[in-house]
């Protein structure tokens, strides 16, 4: 971590870390992510990013089709609902169960400041990931690569921007505010009007979504300033995202280190397969 920057990190419990940490929170439950700029020494980012690149080219490629909340087809709702509307995502992805065991990025993950920090933003109690995939993997974003609209399975995330692409414009991670409280509400509205006006990826249903209404507008689309060497806390569940097409020569690397709320996390296996190409239970 980077204690030049954020020395309040030694110890959480002194006036300046509470403050800092109270003005984490308040931007994170207003708006949904919160960024920690430079949160890594230089020195250990291009360790983390060497550690990747040294696996880039093994990394699983998921070249496939999802909803917006990467379950199967729902037949309680019609064909051309939101619910069941297929968008393409191209991302690799290195698994931790293929990272170098005394890796930076391993070290960074495991570390007690890290989880104490996110637990006292989101003001919960929080666990790592029990999932010898998915808690602390690398999402690689080829040229020509993105990831559709979604919600995260976990509450939140933490990721860690390793490397952007090489043209900055692209590779864009975009996000709204929170739409909804809890996994139980779809939100239809909100994500119809978002995939319709946003989404130039994917072909929309036959004369529009089910739930599309052309006086609900669209919730705005923030584009996160998210640079090498951010630490960014992300909530996932609640806010629709995405991240645009890469375009340059070099790929988009960002470490996902997923906290949980519960101990004994893991993903389902739907999204295991999807972004690792097998399951692993333990």
């Amino acid at each position: 971590m980077n204690f030049e920057r954020y020395p309040w990190l030694k110890d959480l419990t002194t006036a300046d870390a509470l403050r800092e940490i109270a003005k984490a929170r308040r931007q994170y439950q207003s708006q949904g992510a919160f960024l920690f700029p430079y949160f890594i020494r230089p020195d250990v980012l291009e360790k983390c990013c060497s550690e990747a690149r040294a696996q880039e080219s093994e990394a699983f490629t998921t070249d496939d089709h999802h909803t917006a909340y990467l379950g199967p087809q729902n037949c309680n709702y019609p064909e051309n609902s939101v619910v069941n509307h297929k968008m393409k995502t191209q991302v690799a992805s290195i698994a931790y169960d293929e990272l170098p065991h005394e890796s930076s990025l391993a070290s960074l993950y495991n570390d007690e400041t890290l989880l104490r920090l996110i637990s006292l933003i989101v003001q919960k109690e929080l666990f790592l990931s029990d999932d010898p995939l998915g808690c602390c993997s690398i999402n690689v974003f080829r040229p020509g690569y993105h990831h559709s609209f979604h919600f995260d399975e976990s509450e939140f995330s933490t990721t860690l921007m390793l490397q952007d692409a090489a043209d900055t414009d692209s590779g864009l991670f975009q996000y709204t505010d929170p739409l909804r409280q809890s996994a139980s509400d779809p939100a239809l509205a909100d994500v119809a009007a978002i995939v319709q006006a946003y989404d130039h990826m994917n072909e929309p249903p036959h004369g529009g979504f089910h739930e599309h209404d052309a006086a609900h507008r669209a919730p705005t689309l923030h584009t996160l300033d998210f640079r090498p060497g951010t630490l960014s806390l992300f909530s996932g569940s609640r806010s629709l995202h995405r991240v645009t097409q890469v375009r340059g020569s070099r790929s988009r690397l960002v470490a996902v280190l997923t906290l949980a709320t519960q101990p004994g996390f893991r993903n389902s296996v739907v999204v295991q397969k999807l972004f690792w190409g097998r399951s692993v239970s333990g």
